[in-house]
């Protein structure tokens, strides 16, 4: 199994297609998802492009240490992860907490990425709202399972039955989650990352910002980004909520391949 071994903890990976030397693609999950949040955008390999789908430590298959569950860390994972691949440059793909990890990546070392793409993203110092914080209480004063409960509850609640293959692999990804986060000893007390938007006008990869116009609280910060990313542009889905992906796969798929063509054009 292809893991990749980091001091003490591993982060496990899946890979498909074959770049031939070229960048490769590399998926950043959301919260208590994992890869298989990515498997449709397997269509986008088609023998051309290596594309590697990480799980985040403490989700799906990568270990779970009691602590380091800040973005810090995840950007450190990150960059470990690409040193021990002797990978140099690569784009990143990135949705919710995913995003908000490769916007930290991007203002430490651009200089690794060929493009940027951000979906449904999160950004340091932009307010979600108090549900996170109210399962963040729960996790520690009922345990791990209430705070899941909860979080199912929450996350699932927006599909309908014509979703349910998307709301089964969501609750499937969710139920298997190692719940560490939650109940790290030091969430909530880490060093605070500041506020990304006014530090992303430093950004100069070529970047792309995909958002459901349904995702009301994400959609005002996709805005914000555009308007202050120098190379970026942002697309807004119509009848699309949070997990864009897999809400609108094809749609998604095609921009996301147009937009490698166009910054990494293949031969």
């Amino acid at each position: 199994m292809p893991y990749v071994a980091l001091d003490v903890f591993r982060l496990y990976y899946d890979r498909l297609g074959d770049s031939d030397g070229s960048p490769p693609v590399i998926f950043l999950h959301g919260f208590t998802l994992d890869r298989r949040q990515w498997e449709p955008e397997a269509l986008l390999s088609r023998g051309e492009r290596k594309l590697l789908f990480v799980d985040a430590r403490g989700h799906g298959l990568s270990d779970a240490p009691e602590t380091g569950y800040s973005r810090a860390d995840r950007v450190d994972d990150l960059l470990r992860f690409v040193d021990a691949l002797e990978i140099e440059r690569f784009h990143l793909v990135g949705l919710s907490m995913g995003g908000s990890t490769g916007i930290g990546f991007a203002l430490e070392h651009q200089d690794r990425l060929v493009s940027l793409t951000l979906v449904s993203t999160g950004a340091a110092g932009w307010n979600i709202g108090k549900k996170i914080s109210r399962i963040d209480r729960l996790a520690r004063e009922q345990g791990l399972e209430a705070a899941r409960a909860k979080w199912l509850q929450f996350s699932l609640m927006y599909f309908k039955d014509d979703q349910a293959q998307i709301r089964d692999r969501m609750a499937t990804m969710i139920g298997d989650h190692s719940g560490a986060p939650w109940m790290d000893p030091r969430r909530g007390n880490y060093p605070d990352p500041g506020n990304d938007l006014e530090r992303v006008h430093t950004i100069t990869v070529p970047t792309l910002i995909l958002v459901g116009e349904k995702d009301k609280i994400f959609v005002p910060l996709a805005h914000e980004l555009a308007a202050r990313i120098p190379d970026s542009r942002v697309k807004v889905y119509d009848n699309v909520g949070h997990m864009l992906n897999l809400e609108a796969p094809e749609r998604f798929e095609h921009d996301l391949a147009a937009f490698l063509d166009e910054v990494d054009p293949r031969q």
